[in-house]
C-alpha cells in the first residue's frame, strides 16, 4: 500500500502515472530485441528516437552505442547537473517466457531488468521535461540521463565517461530491479552496496605422458586440482572475515583423452570483494600460491587478469537524498535498509568512482509476475513499477540539483 503524498512529490508521481501506458510500450519494444553487450546499436538508435519524442536532442558515445540527453532550466548557467543513468544490453540467454513481448531474438533476451532501467530514465526523463515546460524547473536545474550500453562486459560505464558523459556532472544515480522486492518498494544501503570483481585466468604447463606413468610427468591435472583446492581454502582464511573475499573457478579446460596426462590445464574464474585492500591481498595470495605449487610440482603456472569491476559504494549523502525521494513517492515504511551488500558485481561503479553516486533496488515482484530471480530465462518483472521507478528517478534529480 503506498502512503498519502504531498508536495511536488504528488504531482511528478502523477506525471509518472499518465507516462506509464508509454513507459509500458517502451519496455516491452527494448524486451522484444535485445542486443548482446558491445552490439547495442539499434537499442541506441531506438531509444535516441524516443529522446527525440520528448523534444530533446540526443548525444551518441563513440560507435553510436549509448546515448544521453540533457535538460536545463533555462537559466544563464546550469547548476549541479545530476546524471540518471540506466543500463541497455541484454543477456545470451533463450528466453522461456510466453508473453506477447517475448525476446524475437534467438539466444538473447533481457534476464536482468535493463530494459526497464532504460525504460524508467525515460520516464523520468520525460516527467523533468514536463515540468521544464510547465515552468516548475528552477532556473537552475540541470539532468542529465544516460543509457549505457556493455554494463555485462563491464566495459559500458568507461565508454560513456571516455564519450564525456560525466562531464559537468556532479553526481550520478541509478536503480536495479529486486525481483525478491514487492512493487512499490524500495531497497537502500549506504557505501558498500555491490562487490568488485576480477577475471582471472591461469594457465599451467608441464610435460606431457601417458596416464599410466604420471610419475614421469608433469601431472598437470593434478597440479590444477591442488591449485583450485589451496585458492578456495587459503584465500577466504587469510584475511578478515568482515570484508570477505569470494572466489570462483568457472571454467576448466585439459586434454584430449583419458589416458593422456596433457600438457596443459587452462582454467578461469572471479574474485569478489568489497574492498580494494581485499582484491589487492587476493592477488597477492594467488601470487604465493603459484609460487609454491611450482615449488611442489614440475609445472609452470602463469596467472593474468583481465576485466576489472570495482565495487559500487553508494555516497552516503547522495544516497540519503535519493532515498528521502523514494519515501515521498511510496511511503517510508516502504523503504527498506538492505542489509548486506550483494557480492554480485555492477559497473555502475565506474560512475562511482568519478562522481558522488548511489544506486537503489526497486521491487518488480508482483502477484503473479516478476518473482523469478536474475539471470534466469524465465525472469521478468510487473510492469505497474515502472513509474515509480521513474518518479523516484526524476524527483531524485530535482532533490539533489
Amino acid at each position: 500500500m503506498v502512503t498519502e503524498i504531498t508536495d511536488i512529490s504528488r504531482p511528478v508521481l502523477q506525471r509518472a502515472q499518465t507516462l506509464s501506458p508509454r513507459m509500458r510500450q517502451i519496455r516491452r519494444s527494448l524486451h522484444q530485441a535485445p542486443e548482446l553487450s558491445e552490439h547495442e546499436f539499434a537499442t541506441t538508435a531506438y531509444l535516441a528516437d524516443r529522446i527525440a519524442e520528448l523534444d530533446l536532442t540526443p548525444q551518441y558515445a563513440g560507435g553510436r552505442r549509448g546515448v544521453w540527453a540533457d535538460i536545463d532550466g533555462g537559466g544563464p548557467l546550469p547548476g549541479r547537473r545530476v546524471a540518471m543513468r540506466g543500463d541497455i544490453d541484454a543477456l545470451p540467454l533463450q528466453t522461456q517466457l510466453e508473453a506477447c513481448y517475448a525476446s524475437q531474438t534467438a539466444g538473447v533476451m533481457h534476464a536482468c531488468g535493463h530494459d526497464a532501467h532504460a525504460t524508467m530514465v525515460w520516464g523520468a526523463t520525460a516527467i523533468l521535461k514536463q515540468m521544464r515546460d510547465a515552468g516548475e524547473l528552477p532556473a537552475t536545474f540541470a539532468s542529465r540521463s544516460i543509457f549505457q550500453p556493455a554494463e555485462e562486459t563491464s566495459t559500458g560505464g568507461i565508454h560513456m565517461i571516455d564519450a564525456g558523459a560525466l562531464q559537468e556532472v556532479h553526481c550520478a544515480i541509478a536503480l536495479h530491479v529486486d525481483p525478491s522486492r514487492n512493487v512499490g518498494t524500495f531497497g537502500f544501503r549506504d557505501l558498500a552496496f555491490t562487490a568488485g570483481c576480477d577475471v582471472f585466468e591461469m594457465e599451467l604447463t608441464g610435460k606431457a605422458g601417458h596416464g599410466a606413468r604420471p610419475h614421469l610427468t608433469g601431472d598437470t591435472v593434478g597440479a590444477a586440482a591442488a591449485w583450485i583446492h589451496e585458492l578456495y581454502s587459503r584465500l577466504p582464511r587469510s584475511y578478515d572475515a568482515r570484508d570477505p573475499i569470494v572466489v570462483n573457478v568457472g571454467q576448466i579446460q585439459a586434454g584430449a583423452a583419458a589416458n593422456i596426462v596433457p600438457a596443459k590445464v587452462s582454467l578461469s574464474g572471479t574474485v569478489r570483494t568489497l574492498s580494494l585492500e581485499a582484491a589487492d591481498h587476493a592477488k597477492d595470495q594467488i601470487d604465493r600460491i603459484s609460487q609454491a605449487l611450482q615449488l611442489r610440482y614440475p609445472v609452470e603456472v602463469k596467472v593474468t587478469y583481465g576485466r576489472h569491476t570495482p565495487p559500487v559504494i553508494n555516497d552516503p549523502l547522495i544516497d540519503a537524498a535519493f532515498r528521502i525521494a523514494a519515501a515521498r513517492i511510496v511511503g517510508e515504511e516502504n523503504v527498506h535498509q538492505i542489509d548486506q551488500p550483494s557480492m554480485g558485481a555492477e559497473d555502475f561503479a565506474f560512475f562511482g568512482s568519478k562522481v558522488p553516486a548511489a544506486m537503489m533496488r526497486i521491487g518488480v515482484a508482483g502477484i503473479e509476475i516478476g518473482q523469478q530471480p536474475l539471470h534466469t530465462p524465465t525472469f521478468d518483472i510487473d510492469e505497474t513499477a515502472l513509474p515509480y521507478g521513474a518518479a523516484v528517478l526524476a524527483l531524485a534529480a530535482f532533490d539533489l540539483r
